[in-house]
């Protein structure tokens, strides 16, 4: 049997208000308690530079081309 529009949009309105209610505010505390990207001051790094998970650096660098 098809549902009717109205159910679409008593569904639709269902779906809205448990991420309202559920996923927004487990996100907010979640960024209250900790800072998830690493935005925080540090005054003694260097750096904020990170390099990729699993990527390491050369052992040796490249080789230059010189004229002569």
């Amino acid at each position: 049997m098809p549902r009717s529009r109205g159910t679409e949009r008593l569904l639709r309105l269902g779906l809205a208000a448990l991420y309202f209610a559920v996923v927004t505010p487990a996100g907010l505390c979640v960024r209250a308690v900790r800072d998830p990207l690493r935005r925080a001051w540090d005054p003694d790094r260097a750096s904020y530079l990170e390099p990729p998970p699993g990527i390491r650096p050369p052992a040796r660098p490249p080789r230059t081309h010189t004229d002569g």
